[in-house]
């Protein structure tokens, strides 16, 4: 029992000015946090606010500019001019091209041939009926060294005031023909457009308006409107190097119409907005062709490392990217700078190539060899449910479609 004279501690209660005394400082402290808050948010809003009028200032300019150059194309489809100008930054309007005073086109602006390229494009040139593409890119993303040309501005159709011409006038008006009515997001798009040869062209990235991205388009194979992602072959030296890191992976690298890696970045652009199917073509050194098709090719974004997802599969070649132990379903990418894959071993390191690496077992993206049995030959362009684990193939082509009827809106 306790002591009748027991004192025991007594707390303010709730409403008395101790309790309030005692939460003044702490009301104040959340007061002045939310003030900063406020002042904080305020300065961003102003700032998004200056921003986004610059940026629809920007395309204001821009459209002026593209609906000047549509006007133009019109009137050029009349005339003859040289492709040449098309590659000169100093001029405005190609429309005021006097023929008359043709002169050798100056060295500054004229292209050379590169090994490397650019596949992201900012640019309104479309492609022609040939596969060939007339374009100027106004602020490329490249995927490697660029191109040689000097331009100062990125201005397609410049004017020739007062400027010298080429000697070259072969450049004929059925090129410029109709060039803004050929657009498309896929491959498919421009052969139910007509363009049914196959060779580079340019497709735009959905969502944007004046994106597009540089492709080449296999428009015989399959029933055509396949965009190809990779190639391997043997175009002679200097081969094409695809032991590579993360970056160039990811922007890709190459020339479209030979070896190359059009980027795990753009492929994931072309495709994370509708389904796409792969089909891989092969060819051993004895003449003999498999493929291999999937009904299901999806990758995830960067921030999944460009995971692939694959199913579906039908064809001759065997089903080597579902492979349970040794397959890439649902495996993210990986390179020898960015190891991802579920070995103790850096499997691109040793295998000499980024790929969707799942435990070190074999990929179309390791060294070219000339020798299909060479001692390296694991190290190479291999798919291990044909030819086995040390043959190296002397072709392989990547390439995806669209799953069902697409349409350019």
């Amino acid at each position: 029992m306790l002591p009748s004279d027991a004192v025991f501690p007594t707390r303010n209660p709730v409403g008395t000015k101790n309790s309030v005394d005692d939460l003044l400082p702490k009301s104040d402290e959340l007061l002045t946090q939310t003030q900063r808050q406020e002042r904080a948010i305020s300065e961003i809003h102003a700032d998004l606010r200056t921003k986004t009028n610059k940026i629809i200032e920007n395309l204001e300019g821009v459209e002026s500019r593209l609906k000047k150059q549509e006007d133009d194309v019109a009137t050029l489809a009349q005339r003859q001019i040289p492709a040449e100008l098309l590659l000169d930054p100093t001029i405005d309007r190609l429309v005021e091209y006097d023929p008359g005073s043709a002169t050798t086109i100056p060295p500054s602006i004229q292209t050379s041939t590169s090994t490397s390229s650019t596949f992201l494009t900012y640019t309104t040139s479309y492609p022609s009926n040939n596969g060939s593409s007339a374009t100027t890119p106004m602020t490329p993303t490249s995927a490697g060294p660029q191109r040689s040309t000097t331009r100062n501005r990125g201005v397609i159709f410049p004017s020739v005031k007062n400027k010298p011409s080429p000697a070259n006038t072969t450049f004929t008006s059925d090129i410029l023909i109709n060039y803004k009515d050929i657009k498309g997001f896929s491959c498919v798009d421009l052969l139910n457009a007509g363009m049914r040869d196959s060779g580079v062209y340019y497709l735009q990235i959905r969502g944007t308006t004046y994106w597009f991205l540089k492709v080449y388009c296999e428009q015989e194979i399959a029933d055509g409107g396949w965009t190809v992602i990779q190639r391997r072959d043997d175009f002679g030296e200097p081969r094409e190097n695809f032991n590579r890191d993360w970056a160039d992976y990811k922007n890709g690298f190459g020339n479209p119409a030979r070896e190359f890696w059009l980027g795990n970045e753009n492929i994931y652009m072309l495709t994370n907005n509708e389904d796409y199917m792969l089909r891989v073509e092969l060819e051993d050194f004895e003449g003999n062709k498999r493929y291999a098709q999937y009904t299901h090719f999806k990758i995830y974004s960067e921030g999944e490392y460009y995971k692939l997802e694959i199913d579906g599969y039908e064809g001759t070649a065997g089903d080597s990217l579902n492979d349970p132990w040794y397959g890439s379903n649902n495996s993210p990418f990986s390179t020898y700078n960015r190891d991802n894959d579920r070995s103790s071993l850096n499997c691109a390191s040793m295998l000499k190539g980024g790929w969707w690496w799942k435990s070190c077992g074999r990929g179309l993206n390791g060294l070219y060899l000339n020798d299909p049995q060479d001692l390296s030959a694991r190290q190479g362009i291999v798919w291990f449910r044909w030819r086995g684990w040390d043959y190296t193939l002397k072709r392989a082509t990547m390439m995806i479609k669209p799953k069902g009827p697409t349409a350019f809106t």
